[in-house]
């Protein structure tokens, strides 16, 4: 064989080599491999339970295994960063919440962006309900927005920055002005209201009903989802905030791949979760840990979670103000 014919085929030995690497990942064969699943927070916490749960139907679902990892630090975002690195195969997938969002908008240095993400579907969420102290003139919804625009910024309300976004959606909606008092824990938060520092406070679903009626009225959802019919007559019927017509948002546990995943593999993994919160065990297992699936497919999770990132970088510009 001549030299140059030697050099011919090299060539085109390492440009199919080049090509064969650089070749788009093909939805039909995903996922052929280990799928690592990021739980950006430690052991025992919602994202790892949620994380280890699924993992336990993988093999019947996909036919890959799941290994989780707990990556914490820096409220989830080292976990974030470590998805980033990795290929945009969806072969490192995580799941998390609203709090490295939080934190990203937050911090003045942010290593990156809180829109870095493929989101691939929601699989839960809670609703937000913001609590007054019961028998005032404003313990009710009209009441309070009558008594909060004759008194602009003198009603205090304590949360913490996941149920403060939906208050502050919900109240700027009302056209209302109230003082908003960040806490690091729900419980400092309802210690201080139950003690009369603040005059309202932002919670979940799980906290209000603790507290309604002895201690506390229920105002409004002010989250996008709306109440059960009998947890809402438990609480009293609050309004809900998306009924009224104002702005709502989705605090979600969500599903995410590297940005630059194909959107192929992004839709096929949405409907194999979607497979796996189906299993029987998985739903008995988030029986048991007091867990809501809340599937919400790609497209409208993608869109919920731009509405999302927008109200908690408002929020986040109020507070600094």
């Amino acid at each position: 064989m001549t030299s140059w014919l030697k050099k011919i085929m090299v060539a085109a030995t390492l440009v199919w080599s080049v090509a064969i690497l650089n070749a788009p990942v093909q939805a039909g064969d995903y996922p052929d491999k280990t799928i690592t699943w990021i739980a950006p927070f430690s052991a025992g916490g919602g994202a790892d339970r949620w994380s280890r749960t699924l993992s336990t139907v993988a093999f019947d679902v996909l036919g890959q295994a799941i290994r989780v990892r707990n990556i914490p630090g820096a409220s989830a975002t080292v976990g974030w960063q470590e998805m980033l690195k990795r290929p945009a195969d969806g072969y490192t997938v995580m799941l998390t919440s609203p709090t490295p969002i939080i934190a990203l908008s937050t911090e003045p240095n942010a290593p990156f962006k809180p829109t870095d993400a493929k989101v691939v579907c929601y699989i839960s969420a809670f609703r937000g309900i913001i609590l007054v102290k019961p028998n005032q003139k404003w313990s009710d919804w009209k009441g309070f927005v009558a008594y909060a625009k004759a008194n602009p910024g003198k009603i205090t309300l304590g949360s913490t920055f996941s149920e403060m976004v939906g208050a502050q959606l919900a109240f700027k909606s009302a056209g209302v002005k109230v003082k908003l008092i960040p806490y690091s824990s729900t419980s400092d938060s309802v210690t201080d209201f139950l003690g009369g520092h603040v005059d309202a406070i932002g919670v979940t679903e799980s906290t209000a009903l603790n507290l309604v009626p002895e201690k506390a009225s229920a105002l409004i959802n002010v989250t996008t989802l709306p109440l059960s019919k009998k947890i809402s007559e438990k609480l009293g019927n609050p309004p809900h905030a998306k009924a009224l017509g104002f702005k709502t948002i989705n605090f979600p546990r969500w599903v995410a791949v590297h940005p630059d995943t194909p959107d192929a593999i992004a839709d096929k993994l949405a409907v194999k979760i979607k497979e796996m919160l189906e299993q029987k065990s998985v739903k008995k297992i988030l029986k048991k840990m007091g867990e809501e699936i809340i599937y919400v497919p790609r497209a409208q999770a993608q869109d919920e979670f731009k509405d999302m990132v927008k109200g908690i970088q408002e929020v986040a510009t109020v507070l600094k103000k």
